[in-house]
């Protein structure tokens, strides 16, 4: 590693958690997404190699896409070379001699455990909260000489697993770095938010309504395992019908179309709806690209590359972004469909709000085409109201957006 470099001057509250992480090399630093966490990991990488001249890292994602994301930035911010970089996920194997192995988490529970019996490993565990669950709990099994997890809501939504699995194997939450404090220091864009309504086609509309009122007539029943199942199924179905409005389509693009030459980032729930948005953009002239987990492993990493280093200016993606997407130099998202979960939510709010220099203001837009989307955004205004402002619209109108 002697010739390994950080691109960046780390901030105030890097060296701090650096610091209180040195104290016993191990716990959970919770940082609001763009504030820098990977940074920080390079950081504590660093200094473990100071002092273990023979020790390894192991840093296990829970995506392809993250492992990406890893790989990229490894060699571009910190020097790291292709060759001390080893990959273990459903395609490729690592000699296991590399100063680093970065592992999807599926393949990384059948690995951590005999891979570190013996060794001197440092593990780090990003978006850690995805390791909270019995089965991908057993990547954290061995034995390690340091840890680190790494997550804007290290907590899970709806069990115990942060007490119960990850804690402790990564150790407490040492440090805490949330959205007021990244806006106070400037070190998450100044931001606006746009909340944008789109309708539903008649059919659309009808069968939302129907599944509406079958759910209601489901958690008006008893509650037996068979109803809360059928609830959950018809949930889905609701779901689905929203996410796959039709007019989303057309609002993103005309949305698109009002930042021409800017560089943007398209969210959407669906692989079919991405790629037609992709077939417009690119007949009106854009310069854009994809990212999916239908995509090669090859072609998905090319094209971050170019969309990062400014060959497309347009980026449209699925959920598989939605962990470990590094896009600073984008300045536009919109938001085309999301799910209820405020995680998701906090993580792609976080991929558009990276700071650098010459990005001014991050713009947001977010698509919503039912009551209960509606609901969720109202209640994020209420809690984002010291921080930024935030815009209605309908997305049909003939607007400025």
């Amino acid at each position: 590693m002697t010739d390994w470099q950080l691109l960046y001057t780390p901030r105030v509250w890097q060296t701090d958690a650096l610091d209180r992480w040195k104290r016993k090399r191990r716990g959970v630093v919770r940082v609001v997404t763009g504030g820098g966490k990977t940074v920080l990991a390079f950081m504590c990488i660093m200094e473990f190699c100071r002092s273990e001249t023979n020790g390894q890292t192991l840093i296990i994602v829970p995506t392809i896409s993250l492992q990406d994301q890893w790989y990229v930035a490894l060699q571009e911010e910190l020097g790291v070379r292709s060759n001390q970089i080893g990959l273990l996920n459903g395609q490729e194997q690592p000699v296991g001699e590399e100063t680093i192995i970065i592992a999807v988490i599926n393949s990384a529970r059948r690995f951590t455990s005999s891979f570190s019996r013996g060794r001197r490993v440092f593990l780090i565990v990003d978006e850690c909260h995805r390791a909270g669950s019995p089965i991908n709990a057993l990547a954290l099994q061995g034995e390690f000489v340091a840890t680190l997890g790494l997550s804007a809501t290290p907590e899970r939504e709806y069990d115990e697993g942060f007490d119960a699995h990850i804690s402790p194997q990564l150790g407490s939450i040492i440090y805490d770095y949330t959205y007021a404090d990244a806006a106070r220091d400037h070190v998450i864009s100044s931001f606006s938010l746009t909340n944008v309504r789109v309708s539903m086609l008649p059919d659309e509309e009808a069968t939302y309504r129907k599944l509406s009122q079958r759910i209601a007539q489901s958690m008006r029943s008893n509650q037996t395992a068979e109803v809360k199942e059928r609830t959950k199924r018809l949930l889905q179905r609701r779901a689905s019908v929203a996410a796959l409005a039709t007019m989303r389509i057309p609002v993103a693009v005309r949305l698109v179309e009002a930042h021409r030459g800017e560089r943007i980032v398209i969210f959407h729930e669906r692989i079919k709806a991405a790629d037609q948005i992709v077939g417009i953009l690119r007949h009106r002239g854009h310069r854009v690209t994809i990212y999916h987990s239908e995509i090669g492993p090859d072609v998905r990493r090319d094209n971050l590359r170019l969309f990062r280093t400014g060959q497309f200016d347009v980026l449209v993606c699925c959920r598989a972004l939605d962990e470990g997407l590094n896009v600073p130099e984008a300045s536009v998202a919109v938001i085309a469909s999301s799910t209820a979960s405020q995680r998701q939510r906090i993580q792609r709010l976080g991929r558009i709000l990276r700071k650098v220099d010459g990005k001014e203001e991050a713009v947001v837009y977010t698509l919503f085409a039912t009551n209960e989307e509606r609901k969720r955004l109202e209640f994020e205004e209420s809690n984002l109201q010291s921080i930024t402002n935030v815009r209605w619209m309908q997305g049909e109108a003939k607007t400025g957006a």
